[in-house]
């Protein structure tokens, strides 16, 4: 049913798989900013636009009212007349002229400064309590498939994002569901799936289950195995609470994404549990589909999109101690270029782990079910590793090592 999480030895982070804390305890909520979108292309409304203040460059945030308490409207008008209209135009005026000049209270100035100061401020930390604290939050989830597990240094890393990347029909859906079957099955963990392409598939899922399961019953069926029946009846009842344990939404745009991560994000914060329970890990398949129709003629507004996005899926992913799983498309310079993830440059940062799924040759009777593993980018593992795997059955074959992928 899934080896559990593994322990690391030595001075790496904990890989308690079923550890629940370490949400960067300590660590208080970065600064969010809201991007000025046009209502006529922007479907999300306007609550939620409010809702969507991601932690971006501080130079960039707009006074606007709601960012902080005292910060009316009155005052950003009058604040904006005399041309402060940033975070940053604010907190470096001197506050007596400015009060002078917008005959506005200085106390009231001073009070929003301060607030300010300390929602948008960094605050500096030593390394040996960073490195407690990632020891503490940092668990290692395995993917349920034994050489993937190698190629990842043991699994999936709590805190951080992984990126599996390939052409259309190369198995990244199956493998997201591969892992999902091993945390909701094997560690008892709740997964929240957020499907774009209506990839995900229940029947799929629940097959991959039984197939974690399926020594099992082989046991409970066997001529003269005691209680066989009620053996069965466990493992099925094994599989259905792994089922709940994934939770699925349909999001189609990035604007419902967004709003699905700040959801998560509001949850998270208020340790609300509810229906979710313990959660561990987030797949966003794909990251391509809803990021695509917007890098056309209004290229810096998506280009502003997508980097809401990566930060918030690097935030939940380190405040809260969740491994997090996206899926991307890949391209090439040219005809004969290697393969690199789409995007483009922006994105390419921020994955820590990245992984590039290759179809193998099938035969012309049959569809192989073969996919080649290959380690694009990590921060523990020398890139260019390579792993087998068969999506159709779960089986996987020995990792070999090959020469170190070019360009990716």
């Amino acid at each position: 049913m899934g080896h559990p999480a593994r322990e690391r030895s030595g001075p790496g982070p904990s890989a308690g798989g079923r550890k629940q804390e370490g949400s960067g305890q300590g660590c208080g909520e970065p600064g969010r900013w809201e991007t000025p979108l046009n209502d006529s292309v922007n479907p999300t409304p306007r609550l939620l636009r409010r809702s969507l203040l991601f932690s971006l460059p501080v130079e960039m945030v707009v006074l606007q009212a709601g960012l902080c308490p005292g910060l009316t409207e009155d005052m950003i008008q009058l604040l904006s007349a005399n041309g402060i209209r940033t975070v940053v135009d604010f907190v470096s005026s001197d506050l007596e002229d400015v009060a002078q000049k917008c005959s506005l209270s200085y106390k009231a100035l001073v009070a929003v400064r301060r607030v300010l100061l300390a929602q948008f401020s960094a605050f500096p930390a030593n390394g040996a309590d960073l490195y407690e604290e990632l020891k503490s939050s940092t668990a290692i989830l395995p993917t349920g498939s034994p050489s993937l597990d190698q190629l990842l240094d043991s699994g999936l890393y709590t805190g951080e994002v992984t990126e599996l990347m390939g052409a259309p029909g190369t198995g990244k859906t199956q493998v997201c569901l591969g892992i999902a079957a091993s945390v909701s099955l094997g560690l008892k963990q709740h997964v929240l799936f957020l499907d774009s392409t209506g990839g995900f598939t229940a029947s799929r899922l629940y097959q991959m289950l039984q197939a974690q399961t399926e020594d099992e019953e082989e046991q409970a069926s066997s001529p003269g195995a005691g209680q066989g029946l009620g053996r069965l009846r466990l493992c099925f009842v094994l599989q259905l609470e792994a089922l709940q344990r994934v939770q699925v939404q349909r999001v189609f745009n990035i604007y419902e994404v967004l709003r699905a991560l700040q959801e998560l994000r509001d949850r998270l914060s208020q340790q609300v549990v509810s229906s979710m329970g313990p959660l561990k890990m987030v797949v966003l398949d794909s990251v391509s589909a809803v990021i695509y129709p917007l890098l056309g003629g209004r290229q810096s507004e998506g280009l502003a999109l997508m980097m809401q996005l990566s930060r918030e899926l690097k935030t939940l992913a380190r405040e809260f101690s969740l491994a997090v799983v996206v899926t991307n498309q890949v391209t090439r310079d040219s005809s004969t270029g290697p393969l690199k993830p789409a995007l483009g440059r922006s994105w390419s940062f921020v994955p820590s782990t990245r992984v590039l799924l290759e179809s193998k040759e099938a035969t012309w009777d049959k569809c192989s079910t073969q996919r080649a593993a290959s380690l694009a980018k990590s921060p523990r593992q020398p890139t260019g590793i390579q792993v087998e795997l068969d999506i159709g059955n779960g089986d996987v074959l020995d990792p070999s090592l090959v020469t170190p992928t070019q360009g990716l």
